[in-house]
């Protein structure tokens, strides 16, 4: 649950950046391509003090990004291609806040999200290949704050997020990696009154559907890793009211099925091939804590999770 909320997050900053707008409800066919052979590098420096307010800073790289919100009957065809790979670096010393405060460093190979609202049929083709090294790093510092605070540090070759709906569905997705996703996030948090929750995360291909069709759903899918994603966090917290969270996850393929209970028939078809050093490592001193405390450091070549199925 951690990485799939976490992949949407990083999707969503991709979709302020291109988003297709809304249409009526109509028959409609989208194709798209993307070819980005240059590196994307994006840096913030920041030094927050004395804010009554929220603080939320973020540093993101992407070489490709797709975004689709669309009603009606409706056929996406969506391909992706980098080959130099992305780096973001946040470095942020944060002092004296009343608010919450996020802080995020995504690179990102390929994104893609579509919610479809069909009338009757929907059908999604997804292709994207990355081939390159996406680095993340997070360096964060946080002291005195009354508030949540929340620390993210995402490296991921390819993603798909796609909420779907209508009679049929025929939704398909193809991912190939090869190269290196690194995320680092070193982190001191003192004096909080809120929860704190710090995440790692080296993801090389991610798919996430969630799908309600009154009639049948098709999904397939079909995801390849050949080269490394590593995950390292060197965290530590002291005095917190609340509780605190620090994840480190390395992931090759992973992909997540949900259905609502209105969907009728449902067939996956999934294979994920992975020929990757798949690494998370994770450093973590937390002391006075006034509240529940989880780490947690997984490495993981291949992960399926299909919920709520109600005819498979």
């Amino acid at each position: 649950m951690t990485i799939k909320t976490l992949c949407m997050g990083a999707c969503s900053v991709l979709a302020i950046i291109g988003t297709a707008g809304a249409a009526s409800a109509q028959s409609q066919t989208i194709n798209n391509v993307q070819g980005n052979w240059a590196q994307a590098r994006a840096q913030l420096n920041s030094e927050i003090d004395n804010i009554n307010g929220d603080v939320s800073l973020t540093s993101a790289a992407i070489n490709n990004s797709f975004s689709a919100d669309i009603a009606g009957d409706l056929q996406i065809n969506n391909s992706q291609y980098t080959g130099r790979g992305s780096d973001a670096e946040l470095n942020a010393n944060i002092d004296d806040v009343v608010g919450e405060v996020s802080a995020t460093a995504a690179a990102i190979g390929n994104s893609a999200s579509a919610v479809i609202n069909a009338d009757e049929y929907g059908s999604l083709n997804n292709y994207q290949r990355a081939i390159g090294n996406f680095n993340a790093d997070l360096n964060l510092g946080v002291d005195d704050v009354v508030g949540d605070v929340s620390g993210t540090a995402a490296a991921i070759g390819n993603s798909l997020s796609v909420e779907a709906a209508g009679e049929g569905l025929n939704l398909n997705n193809r991912q190939f990696f090869r190269g290196d996703a690194v995320s680092e996030l070193n982190g001191h948090i003192d004096d909080v009154t809120g929860e704190v929750s710090l995440t790692s995360a080296a993801i090389a291909n991610s798919a996430s559907f969630e799908v309600e069709a009154t009639d049948w759903a098709n999904v397939n899918n079909y995801q390849t890793t050949n080269i490394d994603p590593r995950a390292y966090s060197n965290v530590g917290v002291d005095d917190v009211v609340g509780d605190v969270t620090s994840t480190t996850a390395a992931i090759s393929n992973s992909l997540s099925v949900s259905t609502l209970p209105a969907t009728a028939d449902v067939q996956i078809n999934s294979t994920q091939l992975n020929n990757a050093f798949t690494g998370a490592e994770a450093n973590v001193t937390i002391t006075d804590i006034t509240g529940n405390v989880s780490a947690t450091a997984a490495a993981i070549g291949n992960s399926v999770s299909v919920s709520d199925i109600t005819d498979f």
